[in-house]
Order: C-alpha cells, then structure tokens, then sequence
C-alpha cells in the first residue's frame, strides 16, 4: 500500500484505506476503485492524501497519526483562520516591518487573537488533536503528502503532531502541553503578511517577528504560544533567527547573566518544524525520506537544535515507519526489497520487514524478518 498526494490519483486506482467525513460519515470503503468524480470530491473535502493498494501490498495497514476526520477538520479550520486574518490585515501588505509591527500592536488587532476572534477555534482544534496523538507510544512517522494550496495548514497540523509527541516523551505539564500545541499550529500565522518573492532569511526574520506581535496580543491566558512563532528558527549556536539565542542543549532552562534564553516550547517546536520540512521538502529543497530526515536532525544536535530535545524525538519517530519500502544490505537478504511491517518499540532502527522480492528483485513468498535479530543488515528507504 502507498500514500499518493491527490493530486497524484488516477481513475481506476483502489483505495487502501476507508476514508470519513469530518461527521464521521464513511465516504469510501477500503476496497473501492477510484473514479474522477470521487477524486474531485474529496479533494472539495480538504483530504489530501490516499492509501492505494499496490502489487507489492502485503496487508499491512498503514498508521496515521490523525484520523482523517480530524486532519480534514483541522486543515478547514486553519485555512479559515488564516484568510479571516489575511482578508482583515490585507492594509499591511506592501507595509514595512515596523509599520506592521505598530499595527499589530494596537488594541485594534486584539480582537484577531481573542475571543470570537478568527484564530478562536484554534484553542478548540488543540483539545481535539491532543485527544488523539496522545493515544500512541510513537509516531507513525510518515508525513501528510501536502499540497501547494494548503501546505501552510497541512505543515502546522504535522509540526503540531511531531511537537507533542516530543512533549510528551519529556512529561511537559499539559498546561505547557497546549501551550506549545497553539503555537505550532500558529507557528506560520506571520508567513500572510509576507511576500513570497523576498529572500529566504528575510522572510524567515519577518514571518517568525510578524507573527510573534500578532499573538501576544490575545486574551487567551497562553501567553508561551506566541514564542512558538517567535522562535522556531532559533539555534542553540545563537547562529538562528530572529534574536541569535542561544541555547544550553538542556531541557532545564539555565540562564547565562542577562542574555534572554529561549523557551523550551520553541526548541520543541524547532525540531518539529525542521522534520516536517525535511520530509515534505521546501521551495529550496525537495523532500527526503525519514531515515535520511532522522540522520540529518541527529546531526544538526548541538549546533541547531537542543541536544536533550532531539533524545526525546528519536524516542518516538520510527527510522523506517510502517507500510514504507526498504532495501537491506547483508547476508542473507543482501539486496532484497522489503516493506516494514511492524515498527518495534524497543528499538525504533530495527523494525520487522516482510520480504517481497529478492536480490534480483523477483518475486518471492512474503516472509516476514525480525532486523533485531540480524544486526549486520542494514536498511535504506526507497520509493517514497
């Protein structure tokens, strides 16, 4: 089975997966062969991406981190909240950075982040996304396949995601919990005020700061969210943007004299953000797969993100997650294709893979291997 981008269906193809509305009503059933019409019409529902039964597909049932209900509701919420906020500040566009920041700062934008406010469902979407990621003992670890008109919403959902699995691993208060889940799924909020043509640092400087004065000024008692926008690009080299924090690599704050450090919910929210951008890829770069996402995070501990924080991620996010394509490399399977079975807790690198096609890749009976037990094969993700 494989996850396909929508855009990427054809007529014909056959559904892998039952898909519901955000009613709970089942649109199509497992088994069901795609047409153009029902294809338009989930698209219309704000799904994004399907499970398709493939030639290899060895009845492994692909694990998602959100229902599609509430991944189709939270996708509609967002995209509606950022509009509300575009269409009523759409005056700043073609303003400087100051002239917006006085804007956002006036008892006039208050209403934007307060109650009945367009980002007032955001705290709503937050009770229904915790109820649900913090159900697992680990992600699934495969990204939604996001689209080029709602990638912004689709971003936030997955950052969310990754980031309370990280604070959960930690045992972060749930107060600070929901804290930091506002915030990631405002992260981005300042990228409507930015204009998509300026340079990369600049638009990262601007849309973390933008957002950062937009959110402050909510009634909502959550006053950590906004420093989620704020410093998402931080590092803990003091090298990141907008301050030049730097970090201690720790999860107890520790101040150095007078210099402001950086709130632990920005350095979950870092690493959150950097992953999802490694796997759905950037305007600059294309996406990588999750074992390549994994190794690249480990190797930015230290320099780019918290050290202590990255520990905790690696002890949720599976190397090779379920239902994905593996290659292994060693005797006695040197060369074989596999798909990922099961995902095995105790160690996240080492999962159970059913053997689809050997060495020559020729079909062979599925057999199912425990990695844990050969710890001379190695695995690499291909076909994502």
């Amino acid at each position: 089975m494989r996850a396909l981008h929508i855009d990427d269906l054809r007529p014909g193809f056959v559904l892998g997966q039952a898909l519901v509305d955000d009613q709970g009503q089942v649109l199509l059933h497992q088994g069901v062969r795609l047409t153009q019409p029902y294809i338009e019409s989930l698209r219309a529902k704000g799904y994004t991406q399907l499970f398709i039964q493939d030639d290899d597909d060895v009845g492994v049932d692909i694990e998602e981190d959100l229902t599609p209900v509430v991944r189709a509701r939270a996708t509609r919420t967002l995209r509606a909240a950022f509009q509300d906020v575009a269409k009523e500040l759409d005056s700043l566009r073609g303003k400087t950075s100051e002239d917006m920041i006085q804007v956002l700062s006036s008892d006039t934008v208050r209403v934007l982040a307060g109650p009945g406010g367009p980002l007032d469902q955001i705290y709503d979407l937050v009770s229904q996304i915790l109820d649900e990621v913090l159900t697992q003992s680990t992600l699934a670890g495969l990204t939604s396949l996001k689209s080029a008109d709602a990638r912004l919403y689709e971003h936030s959902i997955d950052v969310c995601v990754v980031a309370m699995m990280i604070a959960n691993a930690i045992h972060l208060p749930n107060t600070r919990m929901r804290q930091l889940a506002t915030g990631c799924l405002l992260h981005d909020i300042g990228m409507v005020f930015v204009d998509p043509r300026q340079k990369e640092s600049r638009r990262i400087r601007n849309h973390t700061i933008l957002g950062y004065e937009l959110l402050r000024h909510s009634d909502e008692p959550d006053i950590l969210s906004p420093h989620v926008a704020y410093e998402h690009h931080e590092r803990q080299d003091g090298t990141g943007l907008p301050r030049y924090l730097v970090g201690s690599n720790r999860i107890p704050r520790i101040r150095r004299g007078d210099s402001p450090v950086p709130s632990l919910i920005g350095e979950i929210a870092a690493v959150a953000n950097a992953y999802d951008n490694l796997l759905s890829g950037t305007r600059d770069r294309g996406p990588v797969a999750p074992d390549v996402a994994l190794g690249e995070i480990g190797d930015l501990a230290g320099a780019h993100f918290n050290q202590e924080i990255v520990t905790a991620f690696r002890r949720v996010v599976p190397v090779y997650p379920k239902g994905t394509r593996v290659v292994l490399h060693g005797e006695p399977f040197n060369n074989f294709l596999a798909v990922v079975s099961e995902v095995n807790p105790s160690d996240l690198a080492r999962p159970t893979v059913t053997l689809v096609r050997d060495g020559r890749r020729k079909r062979v009976r599925p057999n199912e291997v425990n990695t844990q037990n050969y710890a001379n094969v190695t695995l690499r993700i291909v076909g994502l």
